[in-house]
């Protein structure tokens, strides 16, 4: 068989564009290269707004979805969707890939072992800290976690996106074999960066001469954003002239913001909101000096791979997943939970240019990867399961 071949898939999701997340970019990713390659590969994902119109060089079969509370996330319905069952059956697939241990992977199960082809499954999110978030339940958290640990027991193979994302899953009781595969980006340095970075600064009235501290995410408690702005505060206090620019959307941006407003941080912080344009973004992360990104809840954030592609050190959190590729003062920096020993690190950091140019440098040298080198890697993987499947049958 060829080396270069690619088994012909769908990726299933249980939310996507205009919703933005990591796993949806991930899942993107993998369609576009993929198709990019030659492959066929579609993404099944339910219908997330009636004015939004998919345009993607690859097909999105999108089904019946139903409005979760107290988020923007929809819960999809695809046993309720027309014509979901025969658009499969017509595509010849050769393997669904589920990155959801929810409706959308359940349904994907199934239709898999109708159509007699293996189901690969990624485990990208920590589903009991999610579940504890909207319940305020452990013992709601702790029983959907068995029933995800199940999900992930009938797929034929399963994935995590570090080490530490597999470690959690083996934390909620899975016990069998986990293939790693990390994310990559489709970041990379410009042959221009300077048209870039000043276009940024414009387009966002940026100060010259002040060091800029850059978060990028989901705007959602989980992302540890309290620090953020505690460690902003406390900067004020030290008499930093800094600014702090805050990238990306989410249903809890008004409560952020009125946090932020409590602490009279004035234009020391910025929100910026969702930033769309690729090159715009990659002129923010070039205007910056440090990206803090001191989340627990995420695994293997893009926003890490896309501030490193740029050469901007990272400050990350000691013992997070995010930080499994660090190496504090090599390729970025580690601090602890607290806005008084972040801000501490954060003085320290900006003291030294020299010692942020090195990091940033090995950050891209050591932390980035494009996507093209990662989806090979994935292909080989489809290619084993896909065998492995035929010799079963």
């Amino acid at each position: 068989m060829n080396e270069f071949y690619i088994p012909s898939n769908a990726q299933f999701i249980d939310t996507f564009f205009p919703t933005i997340d990591g796993v949806v970019r991930t899942v993107h990713n993998y369609a576009d290269s993929m198709n990019a390659m030659g492959a066929c590969s579609c993404v099944v994902a339910p219908n997330i707004s009636d004015s939004y119109e998919d345009d993607f060089p690859y097909e999105v079969f999108r089904c019946k979805s139903l409005q979760l509370p107290l988020n923007e996330y929809r819960l999809a319905a695809p046993s309720l969707t027309p014509g979901l069952s025969d658009f499969l059956e017509r595509g010849g697939f050769q393997l669904f890939h589920v990155h959801s241990p929810f409706t959308v992977g359940h349904y994907a199960l199934r239709q898999a072992r109708r159509l007699g082809i293996p189901v690969v499954a990624t485990f990208h999110s920590k589903y009991y800290d999610d579940v504890l978030n909207v319940t305020h339940s452990p013992t709601a958290a702790r029983e959907m976690t068995k029933y995800i640990v199940k999900f992930y027991e009938n797929a034929d193979s399963v994935w995590a996106v570090s080490r530490g994302t597999a470690d959690t899953l083996r934390g909620y009781g899975y016990s069998g074999d986990i293939f790693i595969v990390d994310n990559g980006t489709d970041y990379a340095y410009p042959a221009q960066p300077e048209l870039l970075r000043r276009r940024a600064m414009e387009q966002f009235t940026i100060p010259a001469g002040k060091p800029v501290i850059l978060f990028v995410g989901h705007q959602i408690w989980q992302k540890n954003l309290r620090l953020v702005l505690d460690t902003a505060a406390e900067l004020k206090l030290r008499g930093l002239d800094y600014q702090m620019l805050i990238v990306g959307d989410g249903y809890c941006a008004e409560s952020i913001k009125a946090y932020a407003a409590s602490l009279e941080l004035g234009e020391s912080v910025r929100f910026l909101g969702q930033v769309s344009d690729m090159e715009l973004m990659k002129g923010l992360y070039l205007s910056s000096s440090l990206f803090f990104f001191p989340s627990m809840y995420d695994n293997a954030p893009l926003v890490l791979r896309e501030a490193s592609a740029m050469g901007v050190p990272s400050l990350l959190l000691r013992g997070s997943n995010a930080a499994e590729k660090v190496r504090d003062g090599y390729n970025g920096y580690l601090t602890d939970n607290s806005s008084d020993t972040a801000a501490r690190r954060i003085c320290a950091v900006l003291a030294d240019p020299e010692g942020l140019h090195k990091t940033g440098a090995a950050a891209r040298s050591t932390i980035s990867r494009p996507w093209n080198e990662i989806i090979p890697r994935v292909a080989e993987k489809y290619r084993e399961v896909t065998r492995l499947s035929v010799a079963v049958s």
